[in-house]
């Protein structure tokens, strides 16, 4: 019996923020509308950039993993050119962090 009761006073304890929610939503929205600004107009262009940004950054991802594909197979063909690239570029990046280090000093 103390489950029910104790899941009830979480309901109405939700229900009660979501109600004050639903009130400063509609205080809010009016405020919005008197100064000439629509809620559900924001609302649909929000959704339309989330759409936007979704749709790149699946292109995004899919041009990633074409290059990956691209790049995997011409270190499979020449392993030893693949390997000297790495080496160089960690020298190089080694260097200039050490130079940066040197700098901060």
């Amino acid at each position: 019996m103390a489950d029910f009761s104790f899941a009830n006073g979480i309901n109405k304890n939700l229900d009660h923020q979501v109600r004050d929610l639903r009130k400063q939503l509609q205080s809010i929205s009016k405020t919005l509308a008197d100064n000439g600004i629509d809620f559900d107009e924001l609302s649909d262009e929000a959704e339309d950039l989330w759409r936007g940004a979704r749709k790149n950054a699946r292109r995004a991802s899919k041009q990633v993993q074409r290059d990956i594909e691209i790049i995997n197979k011409a270190a499979h063909k020449a392993p030893a050119a693949t390997g000297t690239v790495l080496a160089v570029a960690a020298i190089v990046g080694f260097g200039l962090g050490y130079l940066y280090h040197i700098s901060q000093r």
